[in-house]
């Protein structure tokens, strides 16, 4: 079978090879339908997508009546992104062959991208009328309303996907996608179920329903479930991985590193699973390793945000600043709006003492997202250290304007209260930080080294908790 395989493409690659000797040198050309498309896919495989415009276009010079050819050139300009050049074969394509299913869901796609959500719908819907694939055309229908964030008729037709086709992979991830955007994914998880009853051996089914339990961070539940897909399919290489993020959830990193090296045997190299393996070395503390996978993901990828930011990580547990901040500019610069790469390179250049860099940054994560308290904590603890508790005591009591159901804002806010002699005024804040979460004073002790100032601390507590016993 491999060597037939192989021998098909042999042959492919030398009529292409025997076409461009012909164009090159002007000798008159002549080739059926069926050998041309053979030529174009082989260059859409390999992604020569402007040579293969141009071999189509030529193509279509010797057989302008063929559909097939108008939908391979279809695809180019959609590769090539020529949305609406695509559209104009693909309408003449199906002036010639008015039944095709599969000029139906291309024009449904290109329709999608070009934001005609509602023309793509129709034309998808007629696409029913003829295609003996309707668990992929209500798979389509259901894209064109996710894209409109329609998720509840989304959800519809993905489950009308997946009831005709229970393996239909693409149906079952996007359902559970609709349905956390819906608040409906907890009340999912018996939908998944009865697939899985109906056919236990579906791989998909057990992958898609640990997922779900995944973004319900039951992690347990989630291992279990991708254990299944393994013991179903031993070389599916997703479920080892998300198997994997399963365990390094539940600091399970030795199992987790197992996992995303299988998946790296199975898939072969990517930048995503490099880093994967990357964060599990990480969390081994085993940091050069580390290092060394996300320059690996970097080197294939150099755009791979994640990959700067861990390796920034790395570096800064090593005390290596100066080398994380370089990282953490690359990260920050790829994904300007995400707060844990700004937060991390602020904390960086405090580190090094550049004071005024880091305060900016802080100043724009928090105007990014003013409620994220876990910012505000680290930002007035860079005041505190710095010996400025008035300013610190600022961004904490602002924060509590924010979120003020966060007893750890409080807790902090009777540290900085205390060193600022503030002593009746922290004494109040604590009342208030008790009242929200009893069991988080113990963060105070943390903080708070000096035997008198704990000793009245631990009396208020054992009097809140004697009034509220």
């Amino acid at each position: 079978m491999a060597e037939e395989f192989k021998k098909k493409k042999d042959e492919i690659y030398k009529l292409v090879l025997e076409f461009e000797v012909k164009t090159k040198n002007d000798i008159d050309i002549y080739y059926d339908s069926e050998s041309y498309e053979k030529i174009i896919k082989w260059y859409i495989d390999n992604h020569k997508f402007k040579i293969g415009l141009k071999a189509v276009n030529f193509a279509l010079s010797q057989h302008q009546f063929s559909s097939d050819l108008l939908i391979q050139k279809a695809n180019i300009l959609i590769a090539l992104q020529k949305f609406s050049d695509s559209l104009q074969c693909l309408e003449r394509a199906h002036s010639l062959n008015p039944t095709d299913e599969n000029i139906f869901i291309l024009i449904g796609q290109v329709k999608i991208i070009l934001g005609e959500y509602n023309e793509a719908i129709t034309t998808l819907h007629d696409a029913l009328k003829y295609s003996d694939n309707k668990d992929e055309v209500n798979y389509q229908i259901g894209l064109a309303y996710q894209a409109q964030n329609d998720f509840s008729n989304a959800s519809s037709f993905f489950k009308n996907a997946i009831e005709i086709n229970i393996n239909h992979e693409n149906a079952l991830y996007d359902l559970a996608y609709c349905l956390e955007q819906t608040g409906e994914l907890k009340n999912s998880i018996h939908y998944y179920k009865k697939f899985i009853d109906e056919d236990p051996y579906s791989e998909y089914a057990w992958f898609n329903l640990g997922n779900i339990y995944f973004k319900l961070i039951e992690y347990e539940k989630a291992i279990e479930s991708f254990e299944y897909a393994i013991a179903i399919d031993e070389e599916y290489s997703t479920a080892y991985t998300n198997l994997g993020e399963s365990n390094l959830k539940l600091k399970r990193y030795e199992s987790s590193k197992k996992c995303f090296l299988k998946s790296l045997e199975l898939d072969g190299p990517s930048p995503e699973i490099y880093c994967a393996i990357g964060r599990a070395y990480y969390f081994l503390e085993d940091y050069s390793t580390s290092i060394s996978f996300f320059q690996k993901s970097i080197k294939i990828d150099q755009f791979f945000k994640e990959s700067f930011f861990w390796l920034g990580k790395s570096l800064v547990s090593l005390d290596k600043w100066f080398e994380a901040i370089h990282y953490f500019k690359k990260a920050h610069k790829f994904d300007l709006e995400n707060i844990e790469y700004i937060k991390s390179l602020a904390f960086a250049e405090f580190k090094v003492g550049n004071m005024v860099t880091s305060i900016e940054l802080y100043d724009k994560a928090l105007e990014i997202d003013p409620s994220d308290h876990k910012t505000s904590l680290e930002y007035s603890s860079m005041y505190y250290e710095s010996g400025d508790i008035d300013k610190a005591i600022c961004i904490i009591e602002d924060a509590i304007d924010e979120s003020p159901g966060e007893s750890i804002l409080y807790y902090r806010l009777v540290i900085y209260l205390m060193d600022a002699g503030k002593y009746k005024e922290s004494i109040n804040v604590l009342e208030s930080a008790l009242s929200l979460n009893f069991d988080n004073h113990e963060v105070l002790f943390d903080f708070i080294p000096n035997f008198e100032t704990q000793s009245a601390l631990i009396r208020v507590i054992n009097q809140y908790r004697k009034k509220n016993s």
